[in-house]
């Protein structure tokens, strides 16, 4: 089995926010199944506040991203230009620069890191469209500033989105995708989705600090970022140009090959059947979801 530098990598970002403990009602024999799917699931918590909970939390979640981050900087020629053969493999429109830029953002050389696994699966997508990757970090960017109480940045942040998403950027961003009645639906989706997010801002700037009042507004807006940002997710896998695949050399040509991404569900018991004890309580089961990317990195089993 081969396994390239970013399917090892995503290994580890199925454990960063994704190791998810669940109790049953019933017990059932030990079983691990698997599904894939072409869209982006990833199984996170609704703000960076778990992270205090679980003190290999934050341990997990910065290495999982860094090493996502350094996979996609250090990608294969299958992405980023020329083959060994001497003529480019990329699809008509997606060029060595547009990669570059997608490599900027997710190596984080400027002020700020990103640690955002469902970030970097998005800039691994190969994508052409300049409107879409300037609207991606204006809406990741509320995300941070709810965390940290920024609580004017992050009103400010919807209302920028809200007006790329209904100016001349839409058009664009519609052109760009392969089905574009579907890409105008999912944009009227998250200018809707931005309604209840400025309402749950302008509340938490109203609350008093450490209110219970507070706490809720920003749960509320923690939860309208999370659909505004997976429908940021669905437009951008609809510029995905049809038919992508991303090259395999000559010597592995003949195994089988994941095309595009796969989402896989481990459920894990233990041998003596006993429980997993997190923090003093008992689960019976526990399990696991993992994006393996056939995008920015051949799988090849």
């Amino acid at each position: 089995m081969r396994f390239s530098n970013l399917a090892a990598t995503l290994l580890a970002v199925g454990s960063a926010n994704a190791f998810v403990v669940q109790q049953r009602a019933q017990t059932h024999a030990s079983s691990t199944s698997s599904t894939s799917s072409s869209g982006l699931m990833m199984a996170s918590s609704n703000n960076n506040d778990d992270a205090s909970a679980d003190p290999f939390a934050m341990l997990r979640n910065a290495a999982a991203t860094a090493a996502l981050a350094a996979a996609i900087w250090s990608g294969p020629n299958a992405v980023v230009g020329p083959s060994a053969i001497g003529h480019s493999v990329l699809p008509e429109g997606i060029t060595s620069t547009v990669v570059a830029n997608a490599k900027e953002m997710a190596s984080g050389s400027g002020s700020r890191v990103n640690k955002d696994p469902e970030s970097l699966l998005r800039y691994g997508l190969p994508i052409d469209n300049k409107e879409v990757r300037q609207l991606q970090p204006v809406i990741e960017e509320i995300r941070q500033d709810i965390g940290t109480k920024r609580k004017s940045a992050a009103l400010d942040g919807a209302k920028k989105a809200k007006s790329i998403l209904k100016g001349k950027a839409a058009e664009k961003m519609t052109k760009a995708c392969r089905e574009p009645a579907k890409c105008s639906a999912i944009i009227d989706g998250m200018v809707a989705d931005i309604d209840p997010l400025e309402a749950a801002l302008s509340a938490s700037q109203d609350a008093n600090r450490g209110s219970e009042q507070e706490r809720k507004a920003q749960d509320d807006a923690y939860a309208a970022q999370d659909a505004l940002q997976k429908k940021l997710t669905d437009l951008e896998e609809q510029m995905v140009p049809k038919g992508y695949v991303t090259p395999v050399p000559d010597d592995y040509a003949d195994l089988p090959q994941l095309r595009g991404r796969a989402t896989v569900e481990m459920l894990l018991k233990k041998a003596d059947g006993g429980p997993f004890d997190i923090e003093g309580t008992n689960y019976p089961e526990a399990k696991m979801k993992m994006i393996i990317d056939g995008y920015t990195g051949e799988w090849i089993m």
